[in-house]
Order: structure tokens, then C-alpha cells, then sequence
């Protein structure tokens, strides 16, 4: 345990120097000290067979002294120096890492050469985060100027962004910036090829798959994990299986183990292992090579390592030796989440895979299980059970809840995740070769990601998952681990197990054809519930305080009315009602060129391309519509200019026709047969002036609500006169402009009302004769 004292006592200098605030020269002062100490007492009796004790206190200064080398010298010549002033600073830098685009901005992490307040650049040093507006493109190595006021990170109660940011060496903040590309280019040839790999990977997967189940894969294989929707993520932390949507120990883990079996099966098993780590470092070069992908890396070939030295011992050891490596270089990643969540799940990987997989075999021997089947069972649910079970301190600690639902989830998750990574991953590869190879291995791989995405709704769905348990104690986790330890080495040696050829065989057989099968039935199931089934589909999506109206004609084409504000909201709701065969839109219909109704379109389009546009209002109405404008010009696209009285053929009889266009968009009446919806989305006053408010048309089954709910746009007279059997409100939860209006609410008190923040999506799919709504909550 030699290798555990030393490491702990490191850590605790780590520690004790964030506590104690010393100079850099103190703490080396206290280190030659104590080594001296060290040398003067090794000849007493006590201590000359306790060396190790000897080595406790210089270590303990050495972790102290390392972490306060790590803190930069806040000075003229460093970024933060010109934190929280009450004027803006223009900034010069290279953009050090891929812009991390979001729904609602864009974060660029900026290597900062020089700074100007006002009297010319001056040379400095450091890193700032900076928030780039949303739909700008940028790139690796791109130098550029930044303008706007520094800040230093926040925090508050329930979270420090300041320690956060500063674990990554970051201690400057700038969120509202004007932003200028400079000529040339800088940065790494490699990393920047690197990069561009990953960019048009991520690109490939989008093209490959739909969302939700492109943002997810891009989250397993990529480890950009910021296009699933916040309600996804939700349900992958309700039902503890969230690990599966990063790259970390855990996923990398899976591929060394992959790679191992394959390796050892083809070569000598030493020859085997070096060819499997390789393989993962390539693996982490090409998604890459951040910080937390190359941690994950050393983390997932040390359980190769410690396969081939047999001994947990000696695993564990060369599992704390790396830790102490990783911790000497970047002291801050003691309080990095990523990191403890790496470290503990390899522990679990190094001292408890074999113990519980032997403990497994042993008991379904009793019952004469196959050893195929209980190698599949080992290989791939108590693996993740040895890794959640030594992380299962840290997630309380950290993220204060406990699921209950992810005993029984991951059983059901897990076994296929290998599926997952392999078949998808191939797919990827294959697209950058050829891409229609790619797309058709796509279609094998698609029901595997269906069905985790499924299977996790499924458990988030059932009540009382989720023990929520507020601050728990450090001290009580600790506690945990040191009598996890305690009892573990007391354990003996775990035999290895062994299984049959033919066995091998047989279950291969038996998983061949159990996977053809599912397969076909996913791919059949998907087709069929996209197909057109001689109804008419209008489904409001849930995104916000916005419109995006998606129509399946009866003849199953698409046609797509403006988009809201959110990326990954709306291309989660596209992904799962868009056939997986085809990634394109029959129209896009822009019927508000308002910048909250299109600014989720731009990135949408190169997704979902739109083989028609349809479009009212004014093109340079807002950033977002100026945007699209160029992007069709660019591509091709064919736009038409929306007139009043002008059609849309919607195929057997039905319709979009404009009622009213001007410089906001336009007011639409969709009809089929004796059902009619009139959808007044880009209105004015004179909009309505010119459809009579209402009294030019006939009643209608369905109304959308304008301007989600602001009374001025919701006149009384309109709702009279076309007397709607159901009232549709698009508003999202907490709405700041405080929409609905309560007027409007109180106009509606008489009709039926349904409103996407409290019932979801809406859809409403009629024959003509009938109308069916149905709602994704509440009634």
C-alpha cells in the first residue's frame, strides 16, 4: 500500500495549500525541511522499518508547493489583471480550441496575445472564454479581436463557474463581445487537421442520423455532447445513465475491452494489449485530444495493464502511480468531477470486474446457464457495475441525488452499448470513405441508439426514481472508500474463467440472428409510424416561446412552419418524426421572420435541407433570416415569395394558403376536407384588417394563438368570429416577457385551450371528417 500513502499524502498538500495561502518559496522551505527531518530520523528503531513514514511529509509539501506553482501571477502581463473594470477592452488571441456551439451562443476558448485599453496593445498571457453570438462560425487556430468588458468568472451558492473555469486555466470572462476575424492563421498543423477530422465526423453523424439519436451518438463517439435536448439529459441523470453520453473512463473502457478481445484473438495477448492501447489513443486523437478525452484514455488502457498483471495489487498501484503522474502535472484536477468520476470508475474496473464476473459465473452454474451467456452478461453488465458501484459516492456528493431506476436501467441499457459504439462507429468511418456505405452500415446501427434513447424515456417515466438528497457530507465519502479498501485486500486471488469454442459459436449464432431480427423490426417500426397513412398531421413542437409547426400530409411529405430559438429542441422533435431514410424537408415555410421564430433554422438546414422555401415578411428582418437568405443563394435552394390568396398543395384535396402577407411573414389557413386551421403567426394589425378579423373566413377546428398569448395580437373579435373547437398556445414555462397575457386567458375561458409549456408537444391528425388531438403530457 506503499503507492496509496504516498499518492494521499500528495493530494492532501494539494489540498491543504488551497486551504492555507502561502508564498511559493514557503512551501519549498517546508519541503527541504521536512526532508531533512526525514534524513535525521531514519536511523531510530522506530522508523527503520516504517520507512514509509519518512516520505509522508515531503510529499505533503510537495503536493502543496506544486499546486501553489500552478497559480498564475495576477500582473499587467496576465488577462485577469484587467478583470472587472467599468470599460470595454479589445482583446487579440487565437481561438485555442473548436468553437463549442449552444443553442443560445457559442464559447470560444482564446489563448490571449496582447490587449488594448485604449492606449495600444500590450503583450500578455493566459486564457479567456468568450461569448460569441450564435450562428457565427469560427475555427481552430483563427486569430481574431475580441471587444468587450472582462470579468472574472462567477459563482454563487450552488455552483463556482470561477473554479470551474479555473481548473482549465482560465480565469478571464467575457460574455457579451463583438468579435473580429484578423488576417492569417495560427495553431498546431496536427491539432488543426485533428480538428477538422472531428468537425466533419460530427458533421457525418447529423447527415448519417436523426436526433435525438445523431446528438447522442455525437455525445458517444465524439464526446460533443451539447446537441441533446435539456429533457433528455434529464432522463439520463434520472436513471443514472448518463455516463454513456461523454467520452470518460467508462466509454473508453468499452473500447479497450473491444479492442483487447479482438487483438488477443489475432496476435499474443501482450502484443494483443499494446495493440488495443494504441488503438485507444488513436481513438482519443481523433475525437480530439482534449484534456478530459486523453485523462479518460490512461484511465481506460490502465484496466489493459492491469489484465495483464493479474494481481489487483499491482493494478491498483500502477492505477494510484498514473493518478500522482496526472496530479503533478495539473494539481487542479483534484476537484475536477471528470477526473474523480475517471479515477474511481478504473478502480472499480481494476479491483472488482474479475471478483463479480467469477461471483456471477458461479451462480448461474448452479442453474446450468450456458457460459456464453454469462461471458456476455459479464463482459457487459457487471463491467459497469464494478465502475458504478466505486462512483456511486462521488455522483451523490456531487450531483446530490441517488437513482433508484439505474439498478434496473442500466441492465437493460448497458449490454448494447458495445453494439452501439462499434456498429455507429464503423458507420462514421465508412461515411468518410464512401459515404453511401456509410448511411446503408447506418441503418444497421440506428436501432441500437433507438432503443437506449427509448428505454431511457421508458425508466424516466416512472414515478419516484429520483432520490433527491441535498448536501451530503465529504466525510461521509471518504468514510466509504476507506472501508471499501479495508475489506477489499483482504479478499483472495479470483480465478479466471473459461469457456468453449463451440459455445462461442452457438451464441454467436443465436446473437446474429436475434440482432437481424430486431434490427428489421426497428427499421420497419420507424418507416411505418413516418409513413403518410392518408391523414392529416399538424403537430405544434414544443420550443418555447416560439412557433415551429411540423405538417405530415396524408400522402407522409413534410412540411415545416419556422423553427423557434433552440437547436437541439427542435432538432430532438424533427429527429423523432422525420423518416430515418430520408434527411430532407418536402417545404420549409418561413411564416415569421422574427429572430425568436427562425434562429434555430440556420443550423437546422444543413441537417434537414429544405427542397422548397415558401417565404413571407421581410429577408432582412433579422440576423437569423439573413443568414437562411445567404444559405439558400448559396445552395441552390429554391425560394418563393408568399402572396396572399397563393396555395400550397398539400396533396388529396389539402392546403396552405396564405390569408394575409406583409414585412412580419404571414397569417396561413390550412384545410382538409371539411377540417380547417388558421395559423396567425407574422401578424399585424393590418393583417387582420384585411381577413375582416375572422368574419372572411369560416369557422375553424383549430386556432393558434399569435405572438404566444400577447393580447394585442389576440384581438376578441377574432376569436368570435371564427368560434375554434380547440385554442393552441405556443409559450414556453417561465416566459420573461410573462406570456400569456392574462386577458387572453381570460378571453379563452369558454374554449378548449391546450398550451405546449404545460401539455408538451400537440398534435393534431384529422381524416378530413374527424379531428384526434393528442398531447405528450397532461390531457
Amino acid at each position: 500500500m506503499s503507492a496509496f500513502w504516498i499518492v494521499l499524502a500528495f493530494v492532501s498538500g494539494i489540498v491543504c495549500a488551497s486551504l492555507i495561502s502561502l508564498p511559493l518559496w514557503g512551501w519549498l522551505v517546508f519541503f527541504g525541511l521536512a526532508i531533512l527531518l526525514s534524513f535525521f530520523l531514519r536511523n531510530l528503531n522506530f522508523f527503520k522499518k516504517r520507512t514509509l513514514f519518512l516520505a509522508l511529509l515531503p510529499m505533503l509539501f510537495l503536493g502543496a508547493w506544486r499546486y501553489q506553482l500552478a497559480q498564475p501571477e495576477i500582473n499587467a502581463h496576465y488577462i485577469a489583471f484587467y478583470n472587472d473594470r467599468n470599460y470595454e477592452m479589445l482583446v487579440t488571441g487565437i481561438v485555442s480550441e473548436p468553437p463549442d456551439y449552444r443553442d443560445r451562443y457559442t464559447n470560444l476558448k482564446i489563448k490571449v496575445t496582447a490587449v488594448d485599453s485604449g492606449s495600444g496593445d500590450l503583450p500578455v498571457t493566459g486564457w479567456l472564454l468568450a461569448r460569441a453570438p450564435k450562428n457565427e462560425i469560427y475555427s481552430y487556430g483563427q486569430i481574431i479581436r475580441v471587444r468587450g468588458q472582462l470579468q472574472t468568472p462567477p459563482e454563487d451558492e450552488e455552483f463556482s463557474y470561477r473554479d470551474y473555469l479555473a481548473r482549465e486555466g482560465i480565469h478571464a470572462y467575457m460574455t457579451k463581445t463583438e468579435i473580429t476575424i484578423l488576417p492569417g492563421q495560427a495553431g498546431n498543423p496536427i491539432w488543426a487537421a485533428v480538428y477538422q477530422f472531428k468537425e466533419k465526423s460530427l458533421r457525418n453523424i447529423y447527415r448519417l442520423f436523426n436526433d435525438p439519436e445523431a446528438s447522442l451518438l455525437a455525445g458517444i463517439l465524439l464526446g460533443v455532447d451539447t446537441g441533446l435536448t435539456a429533457k433528455l439529459q434529464a432522463a439520463f441523470k434520472n436513471t443514472g445513465t448518463a455516463h454513456i453520453i461523454a467520452i470518460s473512463g467508462f466509454n473508453i473502457s468499452i473500447i479497450a475491452g473491444v479492442l483487447m478481445l479482438f487483438f488477443e484473438k489475432i496476435f499474443k495477448r501482450k502484443l494483443g494489449a499494446l495493440l488495443a492501447i494504441c488503438g485507444v489513443f488513436l481513438y482519443a486523437l481523433l475525437v480530439g485530444g482534449n484534456a478530459a478525452v486523453l485523462r479518460a484514455a490512461i484511465m481506460g488502457s490502465l484496466t489493459i495493464v492491469a489484465s495483464l498483471l493479474g494481481r489487483k495489487q499491482q493494478g491498483f498501484n500502477l492505477l494510484l502511480t498514473v493518478a500522482g503522474c496526472m496530479l503533478l502535472l495539473n494539481p487542479m484536477q483534484v476537484w475536477d468531477v471528470s477526473f474523480q468520476l475517471s479515477f474511481f470508475a478504473t478502480l472499480g474496473l481494476v479491483l472488482y470486474a474479475e471478483p463479480l464476473g467469477q461471483a456471477t459465473a458461479n451462480l448461474l452454474a448452479r442453474f446450468g446457464i450456458n457460459n456464453s451467456v454469462v461471458n456476455f452478461i459479464n463482459a457487459n453488465v457487471m463491467l459497469t457495475l464494478a465502475a458504478q458501484f466505486t462512483t456511486l459516492p462521488i455522483m451523490i456528493y456531487h450531483f446530490k441525488r441517488f437513482s433508484l431506476i439505474s439498478l434496473i436501467a442500466n441492465p437493460f441499457i448497458l449490454p448494447i452499448q458495445p453494439a452501439v459504439m462499434i456498429l455507429s462507429g464503423l458507420a462514421l468511418l465508412a461515411s468518410h470513405i464512401f459515404f453511401p456505405l456509410g448511411q446503408v452500415l447506418a441503418w444497421g446501427a440506428l436501432p441500437f441508439s433507438t432503443y437506449t434513447i427509448q428505454v431511457v424515456e421508458l425508466f424516466n417515466r416512472i414515478p419516484h426514481g429520483v432520490i433527491f438528497l441535498g448536501d451530503s457530507s465529504f466525510w461521509w465519502a471518504l468514510g466509504f472508500y476507506a472501508a471499501l479498501l479495508t475489506a477489499t485486500f483482504k479478499w483472495s486471488a479470483i480465478k479466471e474463467y473459461l469457456h468453449a469454442l463451440s459455445s462461442r459459436l452457438r451464441a454467436a449464432a443465436f446473437s446474429g440472428a436475434f440482432a437481424s431480427l430486431f434490427i428489421c423490426m426497428i427499421l420497419v417500426w420507424r418507416a411505418v409510424a413516418t409513413a403518410g397513412d392518408g391523414q392529416l398531421h399538424i403537430t405544434f413542437l414544443d420550443v418555447g416561446s416560439a412557433n415551429a409547426i411540423l405538417i405530415q400530409t396524408p400522402e407522409g411529405r413534410h412540411v415545416l412552419i419556422d423553427g423557434g430559438s433552440s437547436v437541439n429542441e427542435l432538432a430532438d422533435e424533427l429527429g423523432r418524426r422525420l423518416p430515418f431514410f430520408s434527411h430532407k424537408l418536402d417545404w420549409l415555410v418561413i411564416a415569421s421572420t422574427n429572430e425568436n421564430d427562425l434562429a434555430a433554422l440556420p443550423r437546422i438546414v444543413e441537417r434537414y435541407p429544405p427542397e422548397n422555401v415558401l417565404w413571407s415578411g421581410n429577408l432582412q428582418a433579422s440576423f437569423a433570416s439573413q443568414t437562411l437568405d445567404k444559405y439558400f443563394a448559396d445552395t441552390g435552394i429554391p425560394v418563393t415569395r408568399a402572396e396572399a390568396g397563393q396555395k400550397l398543395e398539400l396533396g388529396d384535396g389539402a392546403f396552405i394558403e396564405i390569408q394575409a402577407e406583409g414585412p412580419r411573414g404571414s397569417a396561413l389557413f390550412i384545410q382538409y376536407k371539411n377540417f380547417r386551421a388558421f395559423l396567425p403567426i407574422g401578424v399585424s394589425e393590418e393583417t387582420y384588417a384585411s381577413i375582416e378579423y375572422g368574419n372572411a373566413l369560416e369557422p375553424v377546428d383549430v386556432l393558434l394563438l399569435a405572438d404566444s398569448g400577447y393580447a394585442p395580437a389576440n384581438p376578441p373579435d377574432l376569436i368570435e368570429n371564427l368560434r375554434p373547437r380547440l385554442v393552441v398556445l405556443s409559450v414556453g414555462a417561465g416566459d420573461p416577457n410573462g406570456l400569456p397575457d392574462q386577458a387572453t386567458l381570460e378571453m379563452l375561458d369558454d374554449y378548449s385551450l391546450l398550451r405546449t409549456d404545460r401539455n408538451g408537444w400537440i398534435s393534431v391528425r384529422t381524416d378530413g371528417l374527424e379531428m384526434f388531438v393528442e398531447t405528450e403530457r397532461g390531457e
